[in-house]
């Protein structure tokens, strides 16, 4: 039950991390065609956005695992309260029964906080003092996620804007490529001119 539970857990987070990456991405693809259409075109480009892909993924998904995290931890300081109704005093060995059934039922709670910590305590206090534990630490998770995100999006920018060597635009190459037969027919006529200035002298 707890491993489906996980698998669960960890199926949906990259199901939305793959979501929130792809929309990232696009986002970033079309401000830097907007800043330079050339410059989604080279290999810097789509190297670095490779790698950016599967970092922001990473990222993404533990974000949203432990956004479901916090969920659970609503639900659970509930279940905490009915479970501890039948025991009073200080939480120690003898009740500590009660303190692993919390991540028999909630292992995502488990994975992140170390329920032996909460030992000394007023048996009364788990659910709450539980509950802020576990929503404090997983706030400040999430925050370091979205920081580490930001970082290596930035950096990611950087890099391709000055890394790359944008392809020149087709109507400057098609102006250009027009432009060389009309310079060549001067060139000669110029050099006609000056052929037959040179004879006649």
């Amino acid at each position: 039950m707890i491993f489906f539970s996980l698998i669960s857990t960890a199926f949906s987070s990259i199901f939305y991390g793959l979501i929130a990456t792809i929309a990232i991405i696009a986002i970033i693809y079309f401000a830097l065609k907007a800043f330079n259409p050339g410059i989604v075109q080279t290999p810097v480009f789509y190297i670095t956005g490779a790698l950016l892909v599967i970092l922001l993924l990473i990222q993404t998904s533990l974000m949203f695992g432990a956004m479901q995290a916090k969920d659970t931890a609503d639900t659970a300081q509930q279940y905490i309260s009915g479970l501890i109704e039948n025991y009073q005093g200080i939480a120690n060995a003898e009740s500590r029964q009660a303190i692993d059934a919390i991540a028999d039922e909630f292992p995502i709670i488990g994975n992140f906080v170390d329920l032996t910590a909460f030992y000394g305590q007023e048996i009364a206090d788990l659910p709450a003092s539980i509950h802020a534990t576990v929503t404090n630490y997983l706030n400040s998770y999430i925050w370091h996620r979205i920081w580490w995100m930001l970082g290596v999006i930035i950096v990611s920018c950087l890099t391709i804007i000055l890394f790359s060597k944008p392809a020149p635009d087709s109507n400057y190459s098609r102006m250009r490529h027009s432009a060389l037969p009309s310079r060549d027919k001067d060139r000669r006529a110029r050099t006609g001119s000056h052929q037959r200035v040179s004879r006649r002298r």
